[in-house]
């Protein structure tokens, strides 16, 4: 097993039995060439597929590759596990069917270089007009209530120390995980760096965003809102 690894990369999935191996075989070699100590943290959450047994014998063949099982679904419920059972002093995850592993080592030197920081994506496309839509009104909405800088809230890869986040009470177990994320880094004033990538076809499988979970994500900037509103009336 590897002795405190210094970074621990989260990767939920779901139904990704047929690429999955080939998409794990990428992100080795380019953490590899960072020259840094690393685990990848596979989460399948929900697989009604083979998803669960090929992660499982990838494990097996390296040391590096651990993997945490979920019966339920949920984006952050399946990052939260990860994060949670992470070894390493710097933390990430990110959205294993969209992201290209090639682009990790670029967002490693930009934290080395920052220090305490958190540093994102900020996607410049996501190949659906509708999904570029929603995602434009949903970032208004987080910058009009909730005075958040980000242009793209749910971009990922997404890096950020252990400290962090062991400081902040994220209780989403759903698509505002990330909200909620940005949210405390904004309010803790800790610097966010927000890398342009360019838009990545999904690897396979099929996306689990719907209307219902859309507008859920609207209406939950509101009732982080009121949150906020509540707790700033009640404050000595």
């Amino acid at each position: 097993m590897i002795s405190e690894p210094w970074l621990s990369l989260i990767l939920p999935c779901r139904n990704q039995g047929k690429y999955i191996a080939a998409l794990l075989s990428k992100y080795l070699p380019s953490l590899d060439r960072a020259g840094i100590s690393f685990e990848l943290i596979v989460v399948p959450n929900a697989c009604t597929d083979e998803t669960v047994d090929v992660v499982s014998r990838l494990a097996k063949q390296d040391e590096r590759v651990r993997i945490i099982t979920l019966a339920d679904g949920g984006w952050g419920r399946a990052v939260r596990a990860g994060l949670e059972a992470a070894r390493g002093s710097i933390l990430a995850y990110t959205n294993s069917a969209r992201t290209d592993p090639e682009i990790l080592p670029a967002f490693l030197q930009s934290y080395m270089e920052h220090g305490e920081c958190l540093v994102k994506a900020r996607r410049e496309a996501r190949q659906a007009p509708l999904r570029e839509i929603g995602s434009a009104l949903y970032n208004l909405e987080a910058r009009a209530f909730l005075g958040l800088s980000c242009r793209d809230l749910n971009g990922t890869p997404k890096m950020f120390s252990r400290t962090f986040y062991e400081s902040l009470s994220v209780a989403s177990t759903g698509d505002l995980f990330d909200l909620e994320l940005i949210a405390g880094a904004e309010r803790q004033r800790l610097p966010i760096f927000e890398i342009p990538v360019k838009g990545f076809h999904r690897h396979g499988g099929k996306s689990s965003t719907s209307l219902s979970s859309a507008w859920s994500m609207y209406a939950g900037v509101l009732r982080l809102w009121r949150a906020w509103k509540w707790r700033s009336t009640i404050r000595p």
